[in-house]
């Protein structure tokens, strides 16, 4: 059984497959490094049909809002009981309405769907939290746990974050969305010991995956126009490393094995890699299932 919102080789293998709402879909609690929990929600409503959010796939049949799962975590797991109170439950209201998620500014609905029909659609209807999809709602000022956006007059985008905080560069008012599960059992150390320095090793570099805007992303590659600009796979040298190989700057072919499988990759010379290390497209094959950094040996094909 597998759960996903992508078409995959896993989902190819899979005898029931669920289709999961995308984290831009979805609503739930993350737990930061720090342990504080903080609630996320949907930035759009998913479409009509069997998708849905994990949560109501693996739930309970009488979960009806985000509400009782979190309630039925906080029963079954005390530990984790504070996290409920990481924002404000669906049913938290200013002023008896819900709190706007676009701008006031935000119009053209009718214009969007326009090729559809002229009269503006019901936004839909989000039962999981204190949030609408719509401009209709409080104009006060929400929970800094509910805070859709930042804008002010005169500001744009972050600048306008200044005028949420209690001061320049401070908490937001009202305090940091979330609540600490636990503490750390003692106050940090700086290391007091220094790394060694990156050592080269004979006929074996150090492979690093090289991360790019586009193609390295799971969820945006499934898109054809961000893949159609993503690079093809290659093995990165800088230019000594490609000389020792006896290789040219461009357009030499080289064999690295990634996990038991042999990959032919055409060299790509890139000056900024130091000695001793190459680079493979993350994401891409033959990057995707590879632990990296490792160690491996590099062949020259041709």
């Amino acid at each position: 059984m597998v759960l996903d919102h992508l078409a995959n080789q896993t989902t190819e293998k899979a005898d029931l497959l669920l289709p999961a709402a995308t984290f831009a879909e979805s609503d739930g609690t993350l737990i930061s490094g720090e342990g504080r929990a903080q609630r996320f929600f949907p930035v759009f409503a998913p479409q009509e049909g069997d998708l849905r959010e994990s949560w109501r796939w693996l739930g309970d049949p009488k979960w009806s809002t985000l509400d009782d799962p979190l309630a039925a975590m906080a029963e079954e797991l005390p530990q984790l009981a504070s996290a409920v109170a990481a924002a404000p439950s669906s049913k938290f209201r200013m002023a008896g309405a819900k709190i706007p998620r676009e701008s006031h500014r935000y119009s053209g609905l009718t214009s969007i769907h326009a090729n559809i029909s002229v009269v503006e659609p019901k936004p839909p209807d989000d039962p999981d939290s204190a949030l609408a999809y719509s401009m209709e709602g409080s104009p006060n000022q929400p929970p800094s746990a509910l805070q859709p956006s930042f804008w002010s007059p005169g500001w744009n985008s972050i600048q306008a974050v200044n005028k949420f905080q209690s001061e320049i560069g401070g908490p937001l008012r009202g305090g940091d969305p979330g609540v600490r599960l636990f503490e750390p059992a003692q106050k940090c150390a700086y290391s007091t010991s220094i790394p060694a320095a990156f050592a080269p090793r004979a006929a074996q570099w150090l492979i690093i995956p090289i991360e790019h805007i586009f193609g390295s992303d799971e969820l945006s590659f499934q898109s054809p126009a961000v893949a159609s600009l993503s690079p093809a796979p290659y093995l990165a040298l800088n230019a000594a490393d490609a000389a020792s190989l006896h290789l040219e700057e461009q357009g030499g072919e080289v064999e690295i094995e990634l996990g038991g499988v042999k990959h032919r990759l055409p060299l790509k010379v890139l000056p900024d890699l130091p000695g001793g290390i190459a680079g493979i497209p993350a994401g891409l094959t033959p990057a995707c299932g590879a632990v990296l950094p490792a160690w491996h040996p590099i062949l020259r094909v041709s």
